[in-house]
């Protein structure tokens, strides 16, 4: 009956051994997704901000207070 106990215990704690690891794995998984997650998140807005600063420079061709052309006067 003792070995019997003894073999349980043992092999209950080797168990919860396992799955604690287990959790340590899956934890630092979740940690890198997260943090992975952010990265991109942040690049998105990155890119977006990018592409709302190149749709402005376009209609003033990125230069301040610039005024469209004159009409070129017509031929005598």
């Amino acid at each position: 009956m003792d070995n019997t106990m003894s073999y349980a215990t043992r092999t209950l704690a080797n168990h919860m051994a396992g799955m604690a690891t287990q959790i340590g794995i899956q934890q630092q998984e979740i940690d890198e997704l997260k943090q992975a997650n952010q990265m991109l998140k942040d690049q998105l807005k990155q890119k977006e901000g990018n592409v709302n600063d190149a749709a402005k420079s376009d209609t003033d061709n990125g230069q301040a207070n610039e005024q469209p052309a004159e009409a070129a006067p017509a031929a005598k």
